[in-house]
């Protein structure tokens, strides 16, 4: 049996094949960064307990595993720890960027990117990671992101840099002031995820669907402006650097999945071409590990 192992910050999905099928499951994040070695076996320990609820298997029953996961620094570390849940199975691991990758380009040459929460991007073989620009995180980069979307409408609203009637609607729905703001952003436990948590609502005022402000055309201008000048920074400070425009660009991410009409505007004026654009890795990892 076969099991690929995506796991992200918040997140962790699961797919098993087998003689039944496929069996999907999720469990809570893994990110190696930040979690030591016990954190990250009772997490796929307690997964396991799910495999053999949906399946029928045990962790025994399984040969190969595919582990991808945010902050992997060290492969054989991962791969030690997988050895210990699946003793009989032959571990290959890969960082979330190679599972983004695979997920998009599939077995091809291209282009990948992750845009979530924060972003990163690869120039991909068809097989593995050839370069990479580095993402800097949210305070020095992450361009393309929802937390730097974000940052850049949080930062105009303090500053009175948005128009009136915008700003007076996102302090009616969102309570956001000055102190409350810097608070979060400065002393706050996760101030990309706050940053991030007001994208969605900058794309509904952008795309005319926020019932705060509705259809007013200068906060749909102004909004709109910000999500082109986020995606136009991504391809100029990281995409573009690759000098590959002529090959395919492959996005993974909820971020850039509800925004691909305007991913795709943007990269038409770089003279390239969103060639994939999904929510999450795991379709595509299940296509390029199992073919179906």
């Amino acid at each position: 049996m076969e099991l690929i192992i995506e796991g992200g910050a918040t997140k962790t999905d699961y797919c098993l094949a087998g003689d039944g099928g496929l069996f999907r499951f999720q469990s809570s994040g893994i990110n190696l960064a930040t979690m030591d070695k016990d954190t990250v076996s009772l997490t796929v320990r307690d997964a396991v307990s799910h495999l053999n609820a949906v399946s029928g298997a045990s962790a025994e029953d399984v040969g190969s595993v595919h582990f991808y996961c945010a902050g992997l620094l060290d492969e054989r570390r991962a791969a030690d720890i997988l050895k210990e849940v699946f003793p009989a199975a032959d571990v290959r691991c890969g960082s979330d960027l190679l599972a983004a990758a695979r997920a998009v380009c599939g077995r091809q040459p291209g282009i990948a990117a992750i845009l979530g929460t924060g972003s990163n991007s690869c120039l991909y073989d068809g097989e593995s990671v050839l370069d990479n620009v580095k993402p800097c995180g949210y305070i020095l980069g992450d361009f393309g992101s929802g937390a730097a979307l974000g940052k850049m409408f949080l930062a105009d609203y303090l500053q009175d840099l948005m128009p009136v009637k915008l700003s007076a609607a996102f302090m009616s729905v969102s309570g956001v002031d000055y102190s409350s703001a810097v608070a979060a952003v400065y002393k706050g436990g996760s101030a990309a995820t706050y940053l991030a948590s007001f994208a969605p609502y900058i794309v509904s005022v952008a795309r005319g669907k926020e019932p705060s402000v509705g259809e007013d055309a200068a906060c749909r201008g102004y909004a709109m402006s910000l999500v082109r000048e986020n995606f136009r920074t991504f391809f100029r400070r990281c995409v573009r650097q690759y000098g590959r425009a002529g090959l395919p660009v492959g996005v993974a991410g909820s971020f850039g999945y509800a925004c691909r009409d305007i991913l795709r505007e943007i990269a038409a004026e770089n003279d390239m071409k969103i060639s994939t654009c999904i929510a999450s890795p795991m379709e595509g990892l299940i296509k390029y590990h199992i073919g179906c």
